[in-house]
């Protein structure tokens, strides 16, 4: 239902640009090909923040890839020792 409530807003929002950048006149064709374009650069955005937050996490789960945790470093200290 969430989902729903955000669409409604998202859609009303546009709307509302709509006709605020033509002074409260409507048209079909204009309104249409006004819709098109401002989804086109929702979906570009959305697809960027998308792409930047695989890149974010791939670097946060290789970043500590080869850092021992207390117990293999303690480990590692007693193999070494009793060589």
């Amino acid at each position: 239902m969430k989902l729903l409530y955000i669409m409604l807003a998202t859609f009303g929002g546009l709307f509302a640009g709509y006709m605020v950048l033509n002074n409260f006149t409507f048209d079909n064709i204009s309104f249409s090909n006004y819709l098109i374009s401002t989804l086109f650069i929702l979906l570009m955005c959305c697809l960027l923040a998308i792409g930047l937050g695989v890149i974010v996490s791939y670097r946060r789960k290789n970043s500590d890839k080869n850092v021992m945790t207390i117990r293999q470093y303690y480990q590692y200290k007693d193999i070494k020792g009793t060589r």
